[in-house]
């Protein structure tokens, strides 16, 4: 069975591009357009990696990932932001997050953090 990805960005060009890198690499690629959306999906079914934007329209990534952590997933959530900053990258990874990854991100990149 292939691993279940869920990517969260308000950006349809960047939710565009991780869904088909992923799905070319085999994974099944679930989308969100923010918040509520992703834990919406999040209540249907269980992913293993979960992509977070951490701008959405609805929220904060750091909201959603409190959210996630909340509920007790053990799941890895990365942050995606094209601001990057240190104490918001810090600050995410005191909150349980695996990694901070700046934009713009590459396929290989990407593939390399699945």
């Amino acid at each position: 069975m292939s691993a279940r990805i869920q990517i969260v960005d308000d950006e349809e060009s960047i939710r565009f591009t991780f869904e088909r890198f992923l799905r070319a690499a085999g994974y099944v690629a679930i989308t969100a357009v923010g918040c509520a959306e992703a834990l919406a999906r999040l209540d249907e079914a269980s992913f293993d990696v979960i992509f977070v934007d951490i701008i959405l329209d609805d929220g904060t990534g750091i909201e959603l990932l409190r959210a996630i952590k909340e509920r007790g997933l053990i799941c890895p959530v990365l942050m995606i932001t094209g601001e990057p900053g240190v104490a918001t990258a810090a600050y995410s990874i005191r909150l349980g997050a695996f990694d901070y990854i700046p934009k713009p991100i590459n396929q290989e990149a990407l593939l390399g953090l699945t």
